[in-house]
């Protein structure tokens, strides 16, 4: 703390006061704003000991209880380093002046040797005043990307007790499913033998990859234990929704079988009961009058009542990976879809020798100069499926992968034991143009997606029409934002009556090829003049 002298008044002795609070405001940015969350530690203190570290003068002139109350809030900051070590953000000898060295270092100490105690979140874009009166403490001013925002269903406070909550499970878990456990079911899930196993594949690999990095911690004594706690803490506030509650997650499921050494008919049959479309995620029971009063006041509060609305999509709407390079234009009428024949005299294409290859082969080596692609439709029910969106584009977002700055509220649906051809205007055997090749929706704007829902497509199919759709709102209570967990019954029981508008202007429904599902369809490209025949057997 210091003061600013009054007009003809001595200058005070220079302490380097500013020196000292420019470094802890320098020390803070150097370690704290490169994405890493943030945590605390014990601090009451903490205020004693920086005043115990200094020499009686300055002790005396930073005894100060703007001060006080700073560090007592924000002094035991720290970050959690590669090393999985606690790293002070606020005080370091080498960013203070040689007055305040020793105090700084004493507070580094003791910050970095106690046990982190909670995720820290603050709201305020200043921590701590900077002025008071005629006087200068100490304080901080974060960066944007430090500041939280509370949502309208959680303050900040809320939003911190639900990650320490999400810490204690984790920690349950990791203790309740050691490492072999993890390693067996991951190993078990990518077999692809278990039904929609790459629903929590990601889930299973995250829980692994967190039980390396505490085992590659070597040690017993209170120092490698405060490490494993340290990545313990970060795991759960950086996990994606839902990881940390392992045991009431299907993953938990699956590793309890797996820990109860039940035989692998048994764990296989329990998993796909559990994992059935028709069950997973989903209530069992109609919601109750009190839940659909929260739901009611849920999504007043997120002004999201707009958003439950959707309609099928048109090719605008979606992000495809191929779309056919010599599409004529035609009009949308009931033969929109049928091929003219325009073709002069030695420009016939040429059909060559039918090929079996994989879907991901067939990615990697067909679809960039495929000019063409027509699906044979097949005698028998598969997996047809659509893609709709929000009917208003404003309306805020509620699924899990569309955010206010990069809009994406479509997602799409499919029938649990496949459908007719007839039921989407499809003819077998015939040969239906392809007009889009459409990876999963949660995959447009990342790199890879953290379920495993990326391997999955959709071949769009000219004239392709739900015919028989009559309701259904088109999301599952999978697809939505944790902040709709709660109501996600009345969700449900919504979803089941609503109407998807525009069936008629759908653009987007066709065959939906998974890793997971059923698989060997044939398509025909056309490219270069060349047709070819290619039966997609397996994934990859």
């Amino acid at each position: 703390m210091t003061t600013h002298a009054a007009v003809g008044a001595e200058p005070p002795v220079d302490d380097r006061y500013t020196e000292f609070l420019e470094g802890v405001q320098r020390r803070f940015l150097a370690t704290a704003t490169k994405g890493d969350a943030l945590f605390t530690v014990g601090r009451e203190d903490l205020f004693e000991i920086f005043l115990g570290a200094l020499t009686p003068e300055l002790a005396a002139e930073n005894n100060c209880g703007t001060c006080r109350l700073f560090v007592q809030r924000y002094g035991g900051l720290v970050v959690v380093g590669q090393d999985a070590k606690a790293k002070s953000a606020l005080w370091s000898a080498d960013s203070a002046p040689p007055q305040y060295a020793k105090a700084a270092a004493a507070l580094a100490e003791q910050v970095e040797s106690r046990p982190i105690t909670s995720l820290f979140c603050a709201s305020a874009t200043r921590w701590g005043h900077p002025e008071r009166g005629s006087w200068t403490h100490l304080s901080l001013t974060p960066p944007e990307q430090l500041v939280h925002t509370p949502s309208v269903l959680a303050t900040t406070s809320q939003y911190v007790a639900a990650k320490n909550a999400d810490r204690e499970m984790l920690e349950r878990a990791l203790t309740e499913f050691p490492h072999d456990v993890v390693k067996k079911a991951v190993a078990l899930l990518r077999t692809e033998q278990l039904y929609r196993s790459d629903a929590i594949l990601g889930a299973g690999k995250w829980l692994l990859e967190l039980h390396k990095k505490l085992n590659a911690i070597r040690g017993q004594g209170d120092s490698a234990q405060r490490q494993r706690d340290n990545l313990i803490w970060v795991a759960a506030a950086t996990a994606p929704a839902s990881f940390c509650h392992v045991k009431s997650g299907m993953i938990g499921t699956l590793l309890t079988d797996l820990a109860d050494d039940l035989p692998f008919d048994s764990v296989k049959r329990r998993f796909a009961e559990k994992m059935d479309p028709l069950q997973y995620r989903r209530p069992t029971a109609a919601p109750t009058a009190a839940m659909i009063a929260r739901a009611e006041k849920v999504m007043a509060e997120l002004g999201a009542a707009g958003s439950l609305e959707r309609r099928f999509a048109k090719l605008s709407d979606v992000q495809s990976i191929w779309s056919p390079t010599d599409t004529p234009s035609r009009s949308d009428g009931v033969f929109a879809h049928l091929i003219p024949a325009e073709k002069r005299r030695g420009e016939t294409d040429l059909d060559a020798t039918p090929v079996v290859m994989t879907w991901e082969k067939f990615a990697r080596t067909v679809l960039p100069t495929a000019e063409r692609i027509e699906f044979e439709v097949p005698s028998t029910s598969t997996s047809y499926g659509a893609m709709v969106t929000a009917a208003n584009p404003d309306a805020p977002p509620i699924i899990q992968w569309d955010n206010l700055e990069t809009r994406n509220p479509v997602t799409w649906y499919v029938y649990v034991n496949g459908s007719p051809a007839a039921q989407w205007g499809l003819r077998p055997g015939e040969h239906r143009q392809v007009t889009a090749v459409i990876p999963h929706p949660a995959t447009w704007h990342v790199e890879f997606d953290r379920t495993a829902r990326e391997q999955s497509v959709l071949f769009a199919l000219a004239g392709a029409k739900d015919t028989t759709y009559t309701t259904g709102a088109g999301f599952f209570p999978e697809f939505l934002t944790s902040d709709l967990h709660e109501i996600r019954k009345t969700l449900e029981a919504y979803a089941k009556d609503a109407v998807v508008s525009g069936k008629d202007e759908a653009e987007v429904c066709g065959l939906l090829l998974s890793k997971g599902g059923t698989l060997g369809h044939t398509f025909r490209v056309t490219a270069g003049g060349i047709r070819v025949r290619y039966t997609l057997d397996r994934w990859d």
